[in-house]
């Protein structure tokens, strides 16, 4: 499949692409069609895709709900025809995508700031809701961005556009973790144990024989990956740890590793070194790449990964693995107020619940910004939000609501906005805990499975992989 630049393409699509091949991105040409893509489809389907689109004289919504539903792994891409074009994202935007509409234009970047310039947006421009948003929490609430015309693709997400002109947005996916379902006890943990092992296959299908890189820290979700990886015998795997010297994650970090029979690196920070990593022209290159203008980028690997990469203590070729989200997907995350649902409220009250619950949770970075005013202004932003998905009938599906915003917002554009670090740096990444699998499994266990995540951590204790789960957490 030859790559090319989309200037070369015969017709042009109606959309404008400013992506560029950096950071993961390749653009591939086949007679009319242009696909950008970037990450990786399970089973290599990359070219099945390409032979499928290729013959799409025309295309509806239908058509690419199908087609985009699909598709199993982590990526984006942008499809461009003579009359038709689309862009989604996978089913937890691991790799983000903003557009915007200029007049007659339909733009699709990666990349927030290039976006901007591109069409000319200033400062008074900014979303002042969204702004807030970001100085308060870090993200951006729902489709937002930080220009009142620029949107995001959200998870599971795509626009579509014809020569109407007029941009269609949908959901091919939508995560409902609202609406469990009724299964015994047993037969759930038995059904976990199985996917734990498939996880830990298709993770050692996709890396291929390459070393994976393990962030190791004393918490569940990395020892899960590290103990799977050694339980099922593959042995190229590197973990990792980093802080102030002798702190306790570091400290039961190397334990883990040890015992695992795995090589374990240790990079101690100090504010002196921090101080100058950030300041670096390095860092300030990695939050420019970060930046779809949908909050602040993840930094908390990247002194430690700098500095393994230039000691040559990492692989070049390496997948970095870190583990998340194993502790939000699996109820870690559930707030106290919705672990006991209260049945004779009203509707409106229950979305109060939920709304107080998160803006407690993470809308709390600048105290001077909590004023009443503001508050209320965001709380209309998640009631938008909300509806636009709907109550459940009963209160015993509220806790998955919250889920839904925290995954929609910090977890999508934050947590695994992380792995625009790994990218950065060349690295290679791969996220089994949000497999699709692994999003169907949790949308549909109940809030007893979730409290307190005695489903997830009973059953890694049972299991007991490389027999390092008596070390305390």
């Amino acid at each position: 499949m030859a790559q090319m630049d989309r200037a070369s393409a015969i017709d042009k699509p109606p959309i404008e692409i400013g992506l560029t091949e950096t950071h993961g991105w390749a653009c591939h040409q086949r007679g009319t069609l242009t696909l950008w893509f970037k990450g990786h489809l399970a089973g290599g389907g990359l070219e099945g895709l390409v032979t499928e689109l290729v013959h799409q004289q025309s295309i509806d919504r239908d058509a690419v709900e199908r087609i985009l539903f699909g598709l199993e792994g982590h990526w984006a891409l942008v499809a461009a025809h003579a009359s038709w074009a689309f862009a989604a994202v996978d089913r937890v935007r691991s790799i983000p995508l903003i557009w915007a509409q200029d007049h007659d234009r339909i733009i699709v970047d990666q990349d927030g700031p290039r976006l901007a310039k591109r069409i000319g947006l200033t400062p008074d421009r900014v979303d002042p809701i969204a702004a807030l948003s970001v100085a308060l929490s870090g993200f951006t609430i729902g489709d937002d961005t930080l220009y009142r015309d620029v949107r995001q693709i959200g998870p599971g997400g795509f626009v579509l556009l014809d020569r109407s002109g007029e941009p269609q947005t949908g959901r091919y996916h939508q995560w409902t973790p609202w609406l469990p379902e009724a299964t015994e006890a047993a037969e759930r943990a038995d059904a976990l144990k199985v996917l734990h092992v498939r996880l830990i296959e298709g993770l050692i299908e996709s890396a291929n024989g390459r070393n994976i890189l393990v962030p190791l820290s004393a918490g569940l979700d990395s020892r899960f990956i590290a103990s799977g990886l050694r339980a099922a015998g593959y042995d190229n795997v590197t973990c990792f740890a980093y802080g102030i010297p002798g702190n306790r994650e570091a400290v039961i970090s190397r334990l883990i590793a040890q015992r695992l029979g795995y090589p374990w690196h240790f990079v101690r920070y100090t504010n002196a070194a921090m101080r100058a990593a950030f300041a670096s022209d390095d860092h300030a290159s990695f939050r420019a790449s970060a930046d779809s203008l949908t909050g602040i980028h993840f930094p908390q690997d990247y002194l430690a990964l700098r500095q393994m990469m230039e000691r040559g203590l990492a692989d070049p070729n390496a997948i970095v693995v870190n583990g998340q989200s194993g502790d939000f997907i699996s109820g870690n995350h559930v707030p106290a107020a919705l672990a006991r649902p209260q049945a004779k409220i009203s509707e409106s009250d229950r979305r109060k619940v939920i709304i107080d619950a998160l803006l407690a949770k993470h809308f709390k970075q600048w105290a001077f910004l909590r004023s009443p005013d503001n508050l209320a202004r965001l709380s209309a932003r998640l009631r938008s939000e909300i509806d636009a998905i709907g109550m459940p009938h009963s209160a015993d599906g509220d806790h998955g609501v919250y889920e839904f915003c925290e995954f929609q917002d910090r977890q999508s554009k934050y947590v695994v906005g992380g792995q625009r670090l790994y990218e950065h740096l060349g690295l290679d990444w791969r996220l089994p805990l949000w497999d699709q699998s692994y999003l169907d499994f949790w949308a549909k266990a109940p809030l007893s499975a979730k409290i307190k995540q005695n489903l997830y951590e009973r059953t890694l204790r049972e299991e007991n992989w490389g027999g390092v789960w008596d070390i305390p957490v």
